[in-house]
């Protein structure tokens, strides 16, 4: 595995990050490689190995988007400092003094050399962990590893002796899985390549009928075990294989694909709508902490973080999947909010 390193060949023993990162691809790689063997089915592994090659900057890029968010609230901090301190500030207050920037970003009276140390060594084992975890590969290869646990778990039910019942139910789950990394894949592809319109419509149409070929295979486990679980083995490993070798918009043949994709409409809709909450909730709630410190009363910020949530929700929806898709979406979200919980 001492391949190709971000254009510089370097051997596994001299990059410690890189010897754990390829001990987690060999831990997915091999089995999957006998798996392919005992079916029966082609598989190039030297392909997937170069396309799973540990990228040197990958991590440093997610710090830098994470340093990019917190510098603008740190930025928005600064803003709306207290009128008090400034002239059009946007909040009030009875303080005597005025806080400096460094007291906006660290709290006061603290060193910013004792607050940032724990944040570095933070970022440390991040970075140990996401090579350990073998995470640090190009976003278009993400798939790859549910791709080889498929393909593993498939071989393995096909040679499983006695009560299979539970391992099946596991493969099926694993299946279930591979929907949204598919089309996160069709949207990077399109994106990287430039393409919003044509292109990104032909990946994600892609990626729905490649879910349902999985889907429907993973339906025959309830009657057939040992013969869906070879078609869901070899169609891992076809997908796999085209991944690795960079064909997205052909991650299965087209004698493997269904008419028409059929996916289940609440389950679609749940995964966008948890995805955009999560992001709504964690935005919204880092905004509320900062004006809660500079002084912003909890009567105003509850009904702010609710409406700011919405709204937040919104505009991600509006961004992924269209204006249409969002007011689609948020109306199911509002008429939570607006039936309430259930005694």
């Amino acid at each position: 595995m001492g391949e190709a390193v971000s254009g510089a060949s370097l051997p596994t023993w001299w990059h410690p990050l890189l010897r754990l990162h390829h001990r987690w691809v060999e831990k997915h790689v091999v089995p999957a490689e006998k798996a392919a063997t005992e079916l029966g089915i082609a598989f190039d592994a030297a392909t997937i190995r170069k396309a799973l090659g540990y990228q040197r900057w990958m991590f440093l890029r997610r710090v830098r988007r994470i340093a990019i968010f917190f510098a603008v609230l740190a930025l928005l901090a600064v803003v709306t400092r207290p009128a008090a301190c400034r002239p059009g500030g946007l909040l009030t207050t009875g303080q005597a003094w005025c806080p400096t920037y460094s007291a906006y970003v660290f709290g006061p009276n603290a060193d910013p050399w004792v607050s940032i140390t724990p944040t570095l060594s933070l970022i440390v084992f991040l970075w140990i962990v996401s090579a350990w975890r073998g995470e640090n590969i190009l976003r278009l290869y993400q798939p790859l590893y549910p791709l080889l646990d498929l393909l593993t778990a498939s071989a393995d039910l096909t040679t499983m002796d006695g009560i299979r019942y539970t391992n099946a139910v596991k493969l099926s789950a694993k299946a279930a899985e591979l929907g949204l990394p598919l089309r996160t894949v069709a949207r990077d592809a399109a994106s990287d390549f430039g393409a919003r319109g044509a292109l990104r419509e032909e990946l994600l149409t892609h990626a729905d009928l490649v879910e349902t070929a999985i889907m429907q295979a993973a339906d025959g486990l309830v009657a057939d075990r040992t013969g869906s679980a070879r078609k869901l083995g070899t169609l891992a490993g076809a997908i796999a294989a085209n991944v690795a070798a960079g064909q997205f918009t052909k991650m299965l043949p087209h004698a493997d694909l269904p008419e028409e994709a059929v996916i289940e409409p609440d389950r679609l809709d749940g995964r966008r709508l948890a995805k955009a909450c999560l992001w709504s909730t964690i935005s919204v709630t880092a905004f509320a902490l900062l004006l809660a410190r500079l002084g912003a009363p909890a009567e105003l910020l509850m009904p702010l973080a609710v409406v700011a949530f919405i709204v937040m929700a919104y505009v991600l929806l509006g961004l992924w999947y269209g204006l249409g898709e969002a007011t689609r979406l948020t109306r199911s979200l509002m008429s939570f909010f607006s039936a309430g919980l259930p005694l």
